[in-house]
């Protein structure tokens, strides 16, 4: 199973799902560029694009063996989604986590400023995560809101455009053909229930999953919660197991 995490985070977010999903599923997870461990080694911001994004995760399939399982959050969604769409015959089941449209967002322009606005203010980050996913507690708040202290400055607001502009090419009707698991928190006021419905009416067997109290955090809110539901989801798709390859 390949983790994928989402704007401001890194791949420390995964660690309760994780911790829920036990023996019964290996994980690979890691930082998208710029985040967590990888902040400040991007020679060019500019380069990171969702297709860049796709194109590693797609490495990292190629390196599991057998059937694989992406899980995408918010942006690690998009992500999911495109690399999964390019890997159908390693790719058994997507699970879609807070996600957000592949072809982008498309927020007002005063919108967008306000999350360009989020670039180095970590109080600002602080307010947008309770805003969105307001159970999280203080020690979640504060861990999460360290991953964005470390960000060098311009990597949060370019993230916001990869986000809001999406795939330019994004069809009506998702690329990836297999089986589709949406997980949204009701308390999340980013990803609306109408804006769920509309990402899961995109595939071909989806399935909607809400946890009520959850927010656009909910991994970190109800990992235990989330991890059920994946688990579920893989004994649906038959995939219980998946290895590293080591490298050559």
């Amino acid at each position: 199973m390949l983790l994928i995490h989402g704007f401001l985070d890194d791949l420390t977010v995964w660690d309760g799902v994780i911790d829920g999903l036990g023996d019964k599923v290996a994980t690979v997870r890691y930082d998208l560029p710029e985040f967590g461990r990888r902040a400040g080694t991007a020679r060019d911001t500019s380069a990171i694009t969702l297709a860049a994004l796709a194109a590693e995760a797609g490495a990292l399939i190629d390196s599991i063996t057998g059937p694989v399982i992406v899980v995408g959050q918010s942006l690690g969604s998009q992500v999911a989604e495109l690399a999964a769409a390019a890997h159908p015959d390693r790719v058994t089941g997507l699970v879609l986590l807070t996600p957000v449209p592949l072809g982008g967002t498309r927020l007002p322009s005063d919108v967008v400023a306000q999350f360009h606005a989020l670039d180095g203010d970590s109080t600002a980050q602080r307010a947008a995560r309770t805003a969105i996913s307001p159970h999280l507690s203080d020690d979640q708040l504060d861990r999460l809101t360290d991953i964005g202290r470390h960000l060098v400055p311009g990597v949060a607001a370019h993230y916001v455009d990869v986000w809001n502009d999406g795939a330019a090419d994004a069809a009506a009707t998702s690329a990836f053909p297999g089986p589709a698991l949406v997980i949204r928190g009701g308390a999340d006021g980013f990803v609306t229930v109408e804006l769920s419905d509309a990402i899961a009416s995109r595939f071909s067997r989806p399935d909607v999953r809400t946890i009520e109290s959850g927010g656009h955090w909910l991994h970190v809110e109800f990992p235990d919660a989330v991890a059920a539901m994946i688990l579920d989801f893989a004994d649906s798709v038959q995939v219980t197991k998946c290895e590293r390859r080591s490298p050559a």
